[in-house]
């Protein structure tokens, strides 16, 4: 009578690249740092749902990029994504739901519950994490 389930936690996983790892640990500003590090957490907790920043597949390159089709198929290849953070600020879009900022953070999705850090740097226009960083252990 009245027992608890137990409930079963979904563990969420952040690993960091070594180049992210490298810049987190001694380039990055505390106010970036800050922001990166609400982001880690929400993820931790929560995974990609329900962040007030955008986040997407990094596969949807707009027609205007030159290299449209090279950047497609190496976010496909790569699984990669980026999400905004706010930096350096955040903004609404009159056309969406979601908070963007300038500055976005790419990562790569192992898996639902699994995700690499990779690099910080500009939406638009936006240019992939290097073969090198994305393969570095």
């Amino acid at each position: 009578m009245g027992e608890e389930k137990p409930q079963n936690k979904i563990n969420y996983t952040v690993e960091f690249g070594a180049t992210f790892n490298l810049y987190y640990s001694e380039r990055y500003s505390s106010k970036t740092l800050d922001k990166i590090d609400d982001f880690i957490e929400h993820y931790e907790k929560f995974g990609l749902k329900d962040w007030k920043g955008k986040i997407s597949p990094s596969d949807r390159v707009p027609d205007t990029y030159p290299n449209q089709q090279n950047l497609i198929a190496k976010a496909k290849k790569y699984n990669l994504w980026h999400v905004h953070i706010g930096e350096p600020k955040w903004q609404r879009p009159l056309h969406d739901q979601y908070l963007v900022s300038e500055w976005v953070l790419h990562f790569q999705k192992i898996n639902n519950y699994h995700i690499k850090l990779l690099e910080l740097s500009w939406h638009n226009p936006m240019e992939l994490p290097s073969d090198e960083m994305i393969n570095e252990e």
